[in-house]
Formats: structure tokens, sequence, C-alpha cells
């Protein structure tokens, strides 16, 4: 860090002595110009020019350098009251020193050489300035550091005598360390021990502890199976009640079987439900949500099948007393008018009697001698009119004529039978109108 002082300040002293004179000069030409500026006439012409040169020559070229000497030549000449030829801003030198006359030109020419000592001075001016402040800081940073060097010194010293203290310490903690180390290993040994002892005991106790859990969960699954087992029993006992009831009637008598049936088989349903689920891994509240929704659906079930056999029974069933009443009553019917056939038919037999007794009995001897077969000729308005009073009932028809038939058969056996002849005699009985001409067997032989 000394070292670093000294070399700037050597740098500064050589940069100093070497440009001296030229840095009397320009102070000299730099005091003047101020002079000149404050002036009240010409003052603000070389202000113009002093405020230009301090901001042109922190980029000095020669541009810039020509550019200063235009203005001061503008402001001498104006002073001395001589004309200036017009040099706008942004114009080139050479436009601007082009129509010169000599006079201007040498005042020029010489403000040229003043404007280079004048911005080298205060170029000299500004580093010198910066080299005094960066010297001031320098020191400043000098003495900080040798102020902390000082103090690290003494953190140093500090630091030693701490260091001394706490090795000192470390050799009293190194030996309490040992005393500690053996102690720990009696402990150590001792909490071995001891946590053997606990080790054993806790195994002991969780053997008591498994076999407790297991009585209670033994109790547990017991106290669920008899609870469920009561509440079956009462459920389906309900349900035998219920189907009894249900079929205690004609129509559904049918299902009272069937219904027992679902009883039944739902008992031994939930009978395995339970089962199954007790042997099962779950929990205690598990197996009973478990128990309780199966039962509750197979129960469900169980009533909806029965509801439905019960339905199909109801709606299949046949009244057969009702039935049976209803077949007699139409047999009743029919023997009444079976009987009512049988008078008819006996009425028109006797009446077909009567009319052949009332006949000549010649004819009979004619017959008995002549004929073999005989044909009997009834008027049809007589069987007609022994007709009339059945013969409005259509129901009745097949049966009156049938019974008609079969009396008029037994009359014309009865009638062959009573007669003792040598030759059978064959009897057949037409129904003639009363409006034909009547046959006779007479006629044959004419």
């Amino acid at each position: 860090m000394w070292a670093t002082a000294f070399l700037a300040v050597a740098a500064v002293v050589c940069a100093v002595s070497s440009d001296s004179s030229l840095e009397d000069k320009g102070r000299v030409e730099l005091q003047r110009v101020r002079e000149l500026s404050q002036q009240p006439r010409y003052g603000e012409c070389w202000s113009r020019a002093l405020e230009k040169i301090q901001s042109s020559c922190k980029e000095f070229s020669d541009d810039v350098q020509s550019k200063i000497a235009l203005y001061f030549t503008h402001c001498h000449l104006q002073r001395s009251g001589r004309s200036f030829p017009e040099c706008p801003e942004d114009s080139d030198v050479k436009t601007c020193t082009q129509d010169m006359d000599p006079v201007a030109f040498n005042t020029y020419t010489e403000f040229f050489t003043h404007a280079h000592s004048i911005c080298h001075y205060l170029q000299s001016e500004r580093w010198q300035q910066r080299a005094e402040n960066t010297i001031h800081r320098l020191t400043e940073s000098s003495a900080g550091v040798a102020e902390q060097l000082a103090s690290t010194q003494r953190m140093a010293e500090d630091l030693v005598v701490a260091q001394s203290a706490a090795l000192k310490s470390q050799e009293s903690i190194l030996r309490n360390g040992e005393e500690l180390k053996s102690t720990l290993q009696d402990s150590t040994q001792g909490l071995r021990d001891v946590f053997a002892e606990m080790r054993h005991s806790a195994q002991e106790q969780q053997v008591a502890f498994a076999e407790i859990f297991n009585r209670v969960a033994f109790l547990q699954s017991f106290i669920m199976s008899e609870t469920h087992t009561f509440s079956s029993l009462f459920y389906n006992a309900l349900g035998f009640g219920a189907s009894f009831l249900l079929t205690s009637v004609r129509r559904t008598a049918g299902a009272r079987f069937f219904l027992f049936g679902l009883v039944a088989l739902n008992i031994y349903l939930e009978r395995m439900i339970c089962k199954t689920v007790l042997e099962s891994e779950d929990h205690g509240f598990q197996q009973m949500e478990k128990i309780a929704f199966l039962v509750g659906l197979l129960r469900k079930s169980m009533v909806l099948i029965g509801c439905l056999v019960l339905l199909y029974f109801a709606l299949r069933y046949r009244n057969i007393s009702r039935e049976s009443l209803e077949i007699l009553k139409e047999l009743k019917e029919t023997r009444s008018d079976l009987q009512q056939a049988l008078q008819k038919a006996e009425c028109l037999s006797a009446s077909v009697d009567e009319w052949k007794r009332s006949r000549p009995k010649h004819w009979q001897s004619k017959w008995e001698e002549r004929d073999d077969s005989l044909v009997v000729l009834h008027p049809s308005s007589a069987v007609n009119a022994a007709l009339s009073t059945f013969s409005a009932s259509p129901d009745t028809r097949h049966y009156e004529t049938r019974s008609t038939s079969e009396a008029l058969k037994r009359r014309q056996r009865h009638t062959s039978g009573s007669r003792s002849r040598t030759s059978s005699v064959t009897v057949y009985s037409v129904l003639v109108d009363d409006n034909e001409p009547r046959y006779s067997l007479r006629s044959r032989k004419s």
C-alpha cells in the first residue's frame, strides 16, 4: 500500500516538472481570458469562449483546438473593432478561415497556440486535482489500513492468549472425556442389561396382550354371531308368520310351501354369510357393516321373490268348488231337460199307439197273413201336434229327438214281442204329410 502511494506521488511530480513551462503559459493565457470575460462591453463573448474551452478540452483534438481559436479570434477582432467573416457552429474550419485577411489569420494562428496551452493547463489542473484527491484517499485508506493492522495485531495477541486458554481447556476436556468414556461404557452396559430385561418383559406382555385380544375378538365374534342369530330368528319367525297369514286364504294357499321354503333358504344363507364374514381378517366394525349390508340385500331379495311367488299363485288360482258347483248346475239343468224330453216322448208314443188302435182291425189280419214287413204311416199333423210343445227350445232338440226315437224303438219292440207269430215282422214308422196320398201295401197286387 505504501509503495503504491509512493509511485503515484512520484508520477505526479515527474509530470508537473516536465510540463511546468507549458502550464505556466497556459495559466497566463487563461487568466487573461478570464479578465477579458469580466469586462462589461465584450465580456459576454469571452465568457462564451471560456465556456466552450472548458467544455471542449475534455475531448481535445485539432478540430476542437481550431474551433476554440476561432472563438477567441472572433472576440479579439470584435474588441478591436475589426470585421470577422460569418462562421456558423456547424461549419467547417476551412470554410471559416478562407475569407480571413492576414491580420485575422495571424490572430487565429496565435490563439490556436494559446488554445493548446490553455487546454493543456486545464487538463493538467484537472489531473492534478484528481491526483491530489487520489493521494488524499490513499492516505486515508493507508491510515485506516494501519489502524486495521494494529487492531489485527491486538486481536492476534488476544487470539494467542485465547488459544492457549483453549488448549488448556481442551486438555482438561480430553481428560474429562476419557473419564466420561469409561462412565459411558459402564452406563451403556447397564442400559443394555436394562433394555434386555425390558425386551423380555415386553415380549411377555405382548404374548399376554395377544391372548387377551384373541379372547376379546372371540367374544366379539360370539356376541355378533348370537346377536345376528337372535335377530335372524326373530325376522324369520315373522317371515313364517307372515307367510302363514298371507297363504291362509284359498287363492294363495298353494304358495305356502314355496314361501316356507324361501324362509328356510333365507335362514341357511344368512348363517353362511355370517360364518364367512366372521372368518375373514377384517376389523370388528367392518365385519358388522358387511354382515348388515349382505343380510339386508339377501332379505330384500327374498321378500321380492316371495312377493312374486305370491302374486303368481294369486293370479293362477282356480276355484274348484265354484267350478264344480257350476258343472252340477249345468248337469241338473240337463237332467231336467232330459226328463221333460222323456215325458214328451212317452206322450208321443201314447198318441201313436192310440192312433194305431183306431185303425180297422182287418188291416191287421191282412198284414198278419200276407206281409212280413209292415210300414206304419203316421200323419204328420198328429206328430207335429205332439212335438209342438217342446220344439221351441233349441238347446234341448238333440236330447228330445234322441229320447223320442229311443221311446219309439222300445214301443215297437214291445208291440212286436207281444204278437206270437211264426214269421218275424219288421215295423217301420214313417212320418207322412196329411196332404200327400197314403200308400197301401195292398196296391202292390193290383
